[in-house]
């Protein structure tokens, strides 16, 4: 196993660091917390272009067919440049058709998702059940040849910008996915304040009446297919964590090469230097369980294991070095301006998203059989 990037790979991060250093400037970032999909038009064109968006979407469908390692590099820079969240959830949407769509859905929308034309979003959670569908209270039913559609939906990414949501929904035989158009009469989108402000939303079904071919793939089969998904999306945002813990690292070691206090430059403290030297080490331990696990699932090979500790440690890492982070550059770091604030509030959000650290953890510790079977 070897994990170093390929030349072609460290030219895509070159210049997808190149292209984010001169584009996420301090003074668009501020100006986009006010934009409705967290960035303009014209940045979302210019990455359009770039062909990040069908970057890890297959060649039959416009796409660049990038395996996972290869994308989740990509979105190693995204997170240390803190680009807008619309990107993660973009790819994340494209993936999520490519993987639950019929081969129709995917021949009409992955091309103009690829393009940056169209988005599609996930809406899974509901408030009371996160990872068990016997528990959603969105429900599907079929009557005289036609799908409807009723419940809720929370924690939709960039749901407001949302051409078509692809939606898991209990039916009798278990979870079914449909792809529903945003313009579907009966769906109401609701913008969701939360704390890393990546525009989330609650999505409402009505009474949706659906034409048979919005069912992607066959009824009552999604779920599997779903945490299927979900790893390969956790470890992406693991890839997320690592660039932006990277970012926080950097900020601090140069804040404290230049801070002077007591007569003498942070760094040299001994304190100072140990605090660093963990944050370093918490990095480059998410970094290397989540290139591996990358690696691992995009050669096709089985990592249930390699997972569960990529995430519950990267989750905590980036969470704990933004802390650390802090500590050093004192109450500078809690200005808006200041770009660590950005990384704090990604750092946790990110520690829960696509199952917690704790949920993560339990998942790992099932692996280990850690109770013997009850006769």
């Amino acid at each position: 196993m070897n994990l170093a990037p390929t030349p072609d790979q460290r030219a895509v991060m070159e210049q997808a660091r190149r292209f984010l250093t001169e584009q996420v400037t301090r003074e668009r970032r501020l100006a986009w917390d006010d934009e409705p999909a967290g960035c303009d038009s014209a940045f979302w064109r210019a990455v359009a272009d770039l062909g990040w968006l069908g970057y890890g979407l297959p060649e039959t469908n416009e796409g660049q067919g990038a395996n996972l390692l290869e994308l989740g590099l990509l979105v190693e820079e995204c997170g240390r440049a803190a680009a807008p969240a619309r990107i993660f959830s973009a790819i994340a949407g494209g993936l999520a058709l490519a993987t639950l769509g019929s081969a129709a859905q995917r021949r009409r929308w992955l091309p103009a998702v690829a393009r940056g034309e169209a988005s599609v979003t996930l809406a899974v959670a509901e408030k009371d059940a996160l990872d068990e569908p016997a528990a959603f209270h969105t429900t599907l039913e079929r009557r005289a040849g036609a799908l409807r559609l009723d419940g809720d939906k929370r924690f939709v990414a960039q749901a407001e910008q949302a051409d078509v949501f692809l939606v898991l929904a209990r039916d009798g035989r278990g979870a079914s996915a449909l792809l529903v158009p945003r313009d579907t009469k009966g769906v109401k989108v609701s913008p969701l304040g939360t704390l890393a402000k990546d525009r989330q939303g609650i999505v409402s079904f009505r009474d949706v009446v659906l034409p048979a071919v919005a069912l992607a793939g066959k009824p009552g089969t999604a779920w599997p297919r779903w945490l299927a998904l979900r790893t390969r999306l956790a470890m992406l945002l693991c890839a997320e964590a690592v660039g932006g813990a990277q970012a926080a690292l950097d900020m601090t070691v140069a804040h404290v090469c230049e801070r002077e206090q007591f007569g003498a430059k942070l760094g040299t403290f001994q304190a100072v230097q140990q605090m660093a030297a963990v944050m370093a080490i918490d990095l480059e331990g998410a970094r290397h369980l989540t290139h591996q696990a990358l690696w691992l699932l995009a050669e096709g090979h089985k990592a249930d294991r390699e997972v569960a500790i990529a995430k519950a440690w990267t989750g905590r890492a980036y969470r704990d070095v933004t802390v650390l982070a802090h500590q050093l550059h004192g109450g500078a770091g809690y200005v808006v301006e200041h770009d660590l604030h950005r990384h704090t509030l990604r750092a946790k959000a990110a520690e829960l998203t696509y199952g917690s650290t704790e949920q993560w953890l339990e998942a790992l510790a099932d692996q280990l059989h850690l109770v013997p079977a009850t006769r």
